[in-house]
């Protein structure tokens, strides 16, 4: 049996371009060929496996993979491609979970794994994708989704192997984490803050899933999902408050007191988001673009995990972790 892994690749945006040069220029127990790669423009497809140099550079001179082409529709692409893995990394309409709802689905019916970077599926709908992966014997890997490039589920998992984890917290979007920061440390108003967030690449053109909460309440969904067993969805996320409304007497009010304001999405019986004073001597009081995250377990107590999560080359890492992951199921190691 070859020891290779054949993927589909369904998003060449920042992390998709980093998980190619990943690819190209290492080597790994499985080898990784990419069959098929789709961008918001156009498609390449080769089942011999594409020249990945040739795409990568195809798409930084004329910002698209294809060669011009009338683009594939991407789900015909996924169902027809020759390949073990879609790795699905589109841009989703928070509203909707579309297109990659819908990818996922189309994989999965035809007996591919998938990996996901895509947190608002799984937020809404995670025992349903769970349960059709298991049905079908697919395996659906999503270590991106929480934490970015840090192994934050994968310390779940081993947290709960021998003990129980009874709750988790964390500060889990760097955007937010960045403008509080910003706002405690210099003393600087939202508005300020976010233009330097966006000036340095931290925060979108449209900030609202980082700074209104959603990002953070996708992320503790699936930790309270994945972690503790729950079967919460993004809709019971109570309280869920964001950053938008935060003053500076409020954050003045925190410091008389020694403690900074932190973003903090926590599960217990119930999952919410809101913003909370931390003591500094807390690990939660992370500073910049950092995540931290906080397993409350049983009889060994709190275990925690922090440092820079996002950005493409971290959140590739997450990604190529979990297709290796699927060679090592496919090949029995």
């Amino acid at each position: 049996m070859s020891r290779e892994i054949r993927v589909v690749i369904v998003g060449l945006g920042t992390v998709g371009m980093s998980l190619a040069r990943r690819i190209l220029s290492e080597r790994y127990t499985y080898g990784i060929r990419v069959v098929a790669a789709i961008d918001s423009k156009s498609a390449a497809v080769d089942d011999g496996g594409l020249n990945l140099r040739r795409v990568l550079l195809r798409k930084k001179r004329t910002g698209a993979i294809g060669d011009g082409a009338e683009r594939p529709e991407p789900l015909a692409v996924i169902k027809e491609a020759d390949a073990d893995v879609l790795v699905e990394l589109t841009p989703t309409d928070p509203a909707h979970t579309e297109p990659s709802l819908s990818h996922i689905s189309m994989a999965l019916s035809t007996g591919k794994d998938v990996v996901t970077a895509n947190k608002m599926p799984l937020a809404l709908h995670y025992r349903r994708l769970l349960a059709d992966a298991e049905s079908r014997g697919r395996a659906l890997m999503y270590s991106a989704c929480v934490g970015g490039g840090l192994p934050v589920l994968d310390l779940g998992d081993l947290c709960a192997q021998a003990d129980e984890v009874t709750a988790i917290d964390g500060v889990l979007n760097a955007t937010s984490n960045f403008i509080l920061s910003e706002m405690q440390e210099r003393g600087v108003g939202f508005e300020s803050a976010l233009g330097e967030a966006r000036r340095l690449g931290y925060a979108e053109a449209d900030p609202g899933l980082d700074i209104d909460g959603v990002d953070s309440a996708c992320k503790i969904v699936i930790l309270a999902d994945h972690v503790l067993g729950k079967g919460f969805t993004l809709d019971d996320v109570r309280p869920f408050e964001g950053i938008r409304g935060i003053s500076r007497a409020r954050m003045e009010k925190a410091r008389r007191k020694g403690k900074r304001l932190r973003m903090i999405a926590s599960a217990d019986d119930g999952v919410s988001v809101k913003v909370e004073e931390v003591s500094e001597a807390d690990p939660l009081c992370v500073r910049g673009t950092d995540n931290a995250v906080r397993f409350d377990c049983e009889f060994s107590g709190p275990r925690i995990i922090q440092g820079p999560a996002g950005g493409g080359d971290a959140t590739s890492t997450a990604v190529l972790r979990d297709l290796l992951a699927i060679g090592r199921l496919r090949f029995g190691d």
